[in-house]
């Protein structure tokens, strides 16, 4: 596997039971790029749509780690929630290089006709899920995105709001619960004839790979900036959802309190995670939204 991410049909003769029939990129996914996949089984003279997800250099830049990734789905499978978790490949154990192989989804991308508060549902049916046995340390990720980004990209404002992060203490609000941590509309998949509003029970998630164990109100405002939504709203429908779940809840004030203390939390990992796409993509988009989140982050420093 090189890092452009093409993909090699050859590697599938490491798997029993497989013919392969056709392969066409997926458009976007901004941490890395997959592929759809048409496969033939001939113990069972059936064929099936599967998604070719690597894990190359440039994924490993972003803090991906495919083996958790598949752990993950294999827990939650009887959700139904995600997509079942076919293989996982080692491809170049020198370079700790990884194919995960998912089932496609049949439906298309959600839009705003899967509203706010079904976003907020669908938070809460996450956090309902079994605890991973990763969990996400906020710290640890920064710095593993620090350390990728090129010391030219470091400006000295920048550098002012790594040393404030990094001398701050991180708060726990909730006990852990599965998360998800890029729920975006753009990582649900809903049924195709969504002409009306969507059944939130008929929603899918996709795109796992950030997922593990953290504290949900973290998830949940990565989920409120995801999709630019009203905290006091999202609190409110999140906190009803649980309460809806039986899962044990405390006041809606503590869970707005927690939101607002993650924010710029989120933000600034946001501001390093551009930083490594526009290192990993040279994509001028990438650095613009970098520059943003910095010019918003600097009033804490000054």
């Amino acid at each position: 596997m090189k890092d452009n991410e093409s993909f090699d049909p050859t590697l599938l003769s490491l798997l029993p039971d497989v013919q392969f029939l056709t392969a066409s990129p997926l458009a976007g996914g901004l941490t890395n790029r997959c592929w759809k996949l048409f496969l033939y089984h001939p113990s069972n003279n059936q064929s099936s749509h599967y998604v070719w997800r690597p894990l190359t250099s440039t994924a490993q830049a972003f803090g991906i780690n495919r083996t958790h990734e598949y752990q993950l789905l294999r827990l939650i499978d009887g959700s139904k929630l995600a997509p079942k978790p076919y293989a996982l490949l080692d491809i170049n154990l020198n370079n700790n290089e990884q194919v995960l192989i998912v089932d496609w989804l049949e439906g298309e991308q959600a839009d705003q006709r899967f509203t706010n508060q079904q976003l907020c549902q669908l938070q809460a049916r996450i956090h309902a899920l079994p605890l991973p046995t990763h969990r996400l340390d906020i710290k640890q990720r920064i710095e593993h995105y620090w350390q990728t980004i090129a010391a030219n990209l470091k400006s000295k404002q920048l550098l002012s709001i790594y040393h404030y992060f990094d001398n701050q203490n991180i708060n726990h609000y909730f006990p852990d619960t599965c998360c998800h941590f890029d729920l975006g509309r753009y990582n649900i998949i809903v049924p195709n004839d969504s002409d009306r509003l969507v059944d939130v029970m008929n929603a899918k998630v996709i795109d796992w790979e950030y997922a593990s164990a953290g504290d949900p109100s973290l998830d949940l405002t990565m989920t409120i900036l995801a999709n630019a939504l009203s905290p006091e709203k999202a609190v409110k429908d999140y906190c009803v959802a649980r309460e809806a779940s039986d899962i044990t809840l405390v006041s809606t004030d503590e869970w707005l309190e927690a939101v607002n203390y993650w924010q710029p939390w989120c933000e600034y990992l946001a501001l390093l995670w551009y930083l490594v796409g526009y290192q990993v993509w040279h994509d001028d988009d990438y650095l613009q939204q970098a520059k943003q989140l910095e010019l918003k982050l600097k009033q804490l420093v000054t």
